[in-house]
C-alpha cells in the first residue's frame, strides 16, 4: 500500500496552503492611463482574484483526507471480496456488501460564497488531475470524478455521467457498453461500484439541491447509498442550504451528510482584507482608497456574498469608466447596486450583529420584515441627489413617486 500513498501529493497546511491557493493576477498600475476600451478589457482580470479563507482550508483538508481514506482500501482483501460481490450483482445474482461505509460527506452553503472555487482548488492540490498507476495488478486510479446531480434526479443519468467521466480520462468504454446493452439501474449500480472500487478515490456530486426539488430525490439518495456501501469510495455532496434540511429528515440520510456547512461571510478581518485586495485592482483614472466607510457600504450591498462583492466592484468601475466619473467611490458603488444588481437585491441580507458593528451606515438604512436591505436617499451623495432633483423638474410628477421610481425609498411624513 505504501507504493500507492507515495504517489499522492504531500498534504499542505497553514501558510503553505494559503500561498498555494492564493490567486492574484498580474496588475500594472499604468493601465489606469490607458484608453477606456483597454481598461474595460483588463477589468475582467478581477474575476481571477482568490484569497483563501478558513472555508478553503477546511474543504481542502476534507477532500485530501477522503482521498487517502479511499486509497487505503484499494487492493485489500476486503476490496477483492467486494469486487466479487459486485460482479454477482452485475450478473443479476444475490450479493451483499463487504466494505459497507459511511464515506460520504457534504459541503453546504449559499450560492456565491466560493464553494465551487475552493473545491476545484482543493481537488487540484490533492492531485486530482494526476492518475495513480499500479502495476500488480495494473490499474489507473482517478483521484476525483466531478459530476452534477441531474435536474430530474435520474439515477441512470447520474450513473452514466460517472462512467462517461471515467471513459474520458482512462480511454475505456464503460458508458458505451452500458447504453448498448440497455443495462438496468441495478446492473448499472453494480458496474459503477466495480469501476469506482478499482479506479476512483472520490466522487463529487454538485448541485445536490436538485434532490430536494424532485420527487425522485429519495430514489437517487438510496442509489447513492448503495454505491457507497459497495464501492468503498468517498462521495462528496455539494449543495445549497435546503439540501441540509432534506438530509436532516431521517437518520440514515443525516449520518451520510455529516460534513461542512457555511453561511455568508460575517463582517470580519477576512472580509475587510478581501475588499482591500479588490481595491488594489482599480482601472479607473482616479484611484481611491478602501476606507472603513466604503468597506461597510460594500458589506451592506453584498450581504457577505463574495460573488456579489466582486460583481459590485467590477460593475462600479465599469460605470465609472463609461460615464466619465473615473472613480470607485460611494456614488458609483450605489449606482452599480441599484442599476446593475437589481436581480440579486432580494437575496442580500444583513444580520443583526453586522448592523450593530456598522451603525454609522446602518442608521441610514431601513430593513423590511424579510431582512431585505432598502437604501434610502441619504445613501447618495449631494451631487447624485442634485442630479435627480434636476431630472424631477423636467417631469410632471410628485417627489415621492419620482424617488421611488429610482429605487430610493421615500415616505411622506406629517409635520
Amino acid at each position: 500500500m505504501n507504493d500507492l500513498t507515495v504517489q499522492m501529493p504531500k498534504m499542505m497546511m497553514g501558510k503553505e496552503l494559503e500561498e498555494a491557493m492564493l490567486s492574484l493576477p498580474i496588475y500594472d498600475p499604468a493601465v489606469c492611463h490607458a484608453d477606456a476600451a483597454a481598461r474595460l478589457v483588463a477589468l475582467n482580470d478581477m474575476m481571477e482574484v482568490y484569497v483563501p479563507s478558513q472555508m478553503s482550508c477546511e474543504i481542502y483538508s476534507k477532500i485530501y483526507l477522503s482521498m487517502i481514506h479511499s486509497l487505503r482500501k484499494k487492493q485489500t482483501v476486503d476490496a477483492v471480496r467486494q469486487g466479487n460481490q459486485n460482479f454477482r450483482r452485475i450478473q443479476g445474482l444475490s450479493y451483499n456488501s463487504v466494505l459497507g461505509g459511511a464515506d460520504s460527506f457534504s459541503i453546504i452553503g449559499p450560492s456565491g460564497i466560493g464553494k465551487s472555487t475552493a473545491l476545484a482548488k482543493s481537488i487540484a492540490l490533492s492531485g486530482g488531475e494526476q492518475i495513480i498507476m499500479t502495476k500488480e495488478p495494473y490499474a489507473q486510479i482517478i483521484p476525483c470524478i466531478n459530476v452534477q446531480c441531474p435536474h430530474d434526479c435520474s439515477v441512470k443519468g447520474l450513473l452514466l455521467a460517472i462512467l462517461s467521466q471515467v471513459d474520458v480520462i482512462t480511454g475505456s468504454g464503460y458508458q458505451h457498453n452500458a447504453v448498448k446493452n440497455r443495462a438496468s439501474i441495478d446492473s448499472l449500480i453494480g458496474t459503477v461500484s466495480q469501476v469506482a472500487l478499482n479506479n476512483i478515490l472520490l466522487i463529487v456530486i454538485d448541485e445536490c439541491q436538485n434532490i430536494c426539488r424532485n420527487k425522485n430525490g429519495v430514489n437517487l439518495v438510496a442509489s447513492m447509498t448503495q454505491l457507497i456501501n459497495s464501492s468503498g469510495v468517498s462521495i462528496c455532496m455539494v449543495g445549497l442550504p435546503e439540501t441540509e434540511m432534506f438530509f436532516g429528515q431521517e437518520m440514515q440520510l443525516a449520518r451520510r451528510s455529516v460534513g461542512l456547512s457555511y453561511t455568508a461571510l460575517p463582517y470580519d478581518s477576512y472580509f475587510i482584507k478581501f475588499c482591500e485586495v479588490l481595491f488594489s485592482y482599480q482601472y479607473v483614472a482616479d484611484r481611491a482608497k478602501c476606507t472603513p466607510e466604503l468597506t461597510e457600504l460594500l458589506y451592506e450591498c453584498s450581504g457577505g456574498i463574495i460573488a456579489i462583492l466582486v460583481s459590485l466592484i467590477m460593475e462600479a468601475q465599469q460605470i465609472a469608466i463609461l460615464s466619465g466619473k473615473e472613480k470607485l467611490n460611494k456614488e458609483t458603488i450605489l449606482l452599480a447596486y441599484k442599476e446593475r444588481l437589481k436581480n440579486v437585491q432580494g437575496f442580500v441580507y444583513v444580520d443583526g450583529q453586522k448592523k450593530s458593528q456598522t451603525s454609522s451606515v446602518s442608521s441610514k438604512k431601513a430593513v423590511n420584515g424579510k431582512g431585505r436591505l432598502i437604501i434610502s436617499e441619504e445613501d447618495t451623495d449631494g451631487e447624485f441627489f442634485m442630479e435627480l432633483t434636476a431630472k424631477m423638474g423636467e417631469m410632471d410628477t410628485d417627489i415621492i413617486s419620482f424617488l421611488n421610481g429610482y429605487g430610493i425609498h421615500a415616505e411622506e411624513v406629517a409635520v
